[in-house]
């Protein structure tokens, strides 16, 4: 119990600070939360402006913020206390008259106490020389001479007494007079000291205020380098997506290409959507789009590759359409190298003129050798199509946004 009663009471045992909760000594304690030299960043001190009215009590750390939230409120304090001195300094103005003319009242109250006493001195004389004429004719008595002579050092003393007393009124006036001069230089210097400290409130403002112009200059500088990534990001998903447009459209037509393998050596390939098919020169050299056939049940598989926006020598301005071999099931059993014609038709829906062309497989190129990989080099025509007649409104290569191609192989000799 005495252990415990110690440990409360002993000024070497840290205790933690009410304001920031820092481990302070004891006997530290006040020096750390003292409103004038202790280093508590938590502590609770008066405002600045407390002399002018602020009653507030604003912790440490917090009272530049505390300033400038209350800007509006001390410049209200401080113009009042302004209008306050203004207001003394021309009362202590207009009445500086006043003050100073005690000292002419004194000195006319002198002039009129001295005339009176002397006044009041010579009707005594005047009387007593009545009661007693001997003075008159020199025949003075002895007593009536020492009476004389008492009333002569009374009238001094009067006077003496007189003179002291007008002096310390006029050393009051002069005080006064003095003590109204001092009052008006405080009060002109109070004036310039609390207009010189709001110009330099004012002007601490002004710099808060271009710092936080320059905080905002700065962040929107920031936001709009984010917002230019951002922009930067979407574009780049754009491309992603289109990308994966045009793979998942390469993979439909995979898909439609097993549906629609034939067994005939014949390929009679329909490709919808073509309008979708413009998001491919997007990319560069364009993805090849893949249609398979065969020469029979157990014969060669093949399948044709067409660039819609040309390749190779047809690049940008033809339509390419390939031939290729490809590793089949049943290749072991089959003749090699692979010899048989190969014709590419475009087929114009108005049965008017189909674009044609056709080539025989060079037995020499390792384009029609047996497939050691999934499929061989492509072969074919670069230059198929010219791009501008597809778009020709004398035939209907493409219509109502589909078009019809058709690669037949030569089977007879099979």
């Amino acid at each position: 119990m005495h252990l415990q009663d110690h440990h409360t009471q002993c000024p070497e045992i840290e205790v933690e600070c009410e304001f920031c909760g820092q481990k302070v000594i004891r006997k530290e304690i006040q020096n750390h939360v003292d409103i004038s030299y202790g280093n508590c960043p938590r502590k609770m001190k008066p405002c600045q402006f407390r002399v002018i009215g602020c009653n507030m009590m604003v912790e440490l750390e917090n009272e530049d913020m505390h300033n400038t939230d209350f800007i509006k409120e001390h410049l209200d304090l401080i113009f009042q206390q302004i209008a306050v001195l203004l207001n003394v300094r021309s009362q202590v103005q207009e009445n500086a008259g006043e003050i100073r003319r005690p000292k002419d009242d004194a000195q006319k109250h002198r002039e009129v106490m001295f005339n009176l006493r002397i006044r009041q001195s010579l009707k005594h004389m005047e009387d007593y020389l009545r009661e007693h004429p001997r003075v008159a004719t020199s025949k003075v008595s002895s007593s009536s001479l020492k009476d004389f002579t008492t009333l002569l050092e009374k009238l001094t003393e009067a006077k003496k007494d007189l003179g002291l007393k007008s002096d310390k009124m006029e050393n009051k006036v002069t005080t006064y007079a003095d003590i109204v001069a001092v009052l008006s230089q405080e009060v002109e210097k109070s004036s310039n000291i609390i207009q010189a400290d709001i110009v330099a409130i004012l002007i601490k403002e002004v710099g808060k205020s271009s710092d936080m112009i320059q905080a905002m200059v700065d962040e929107g500088k920031s936001f709009r380098e984010r917002l230019d990534a951002a922009e930067a990001k979407v574009k780049a998903q754009d491309r992603i997506i289109k990308l994966k447009g045009v793979t998942l459209a390469e993979q439909d037509l995979r898909i439609q290409s097993l549906e629609m393998a034939s067994y005939d050596g014949i390929l009679t390939w329909k490709i919808t959507d073509f309008g979708r098919k413009d998001e491919m020169p997007y990319l560069a050299n364009l993805v090849a789009v893949l249609a398979y056939f065969f020469t029979s049940r157990f014969g060669y598989k093949m399948c044709a590759r067409i660039y819609l926006n040309g390749d190779g020598m047809g690049k940008g301005n033809h339509v390419s359409l390939f031939f290729v071999v490809m590793k089949g099931e049943f290749d072991a059993i089959l003749k090699w190298p692979f010899r048989q014609k190969v014709t590419f038709m475009w087929i114009d829906q108005n049965n008017l003129e189909h674009m044609i062309d056709a080539f025989r497989p060079d037995p020499h190129s390792s384009s029609f050798k047996r497939p050691t990989e999934d499929m061989n080099i492509a072969s074919g025509c670069p230059l198929f199509m010219p791009l501008g007649i597809l778009e020709s409104s004398q035939h209907a290569y493409v219509n109502d946004d589909t078009a019809f191609l058709r690669v037949i192989v030569d089977t007879h000799d099979l």
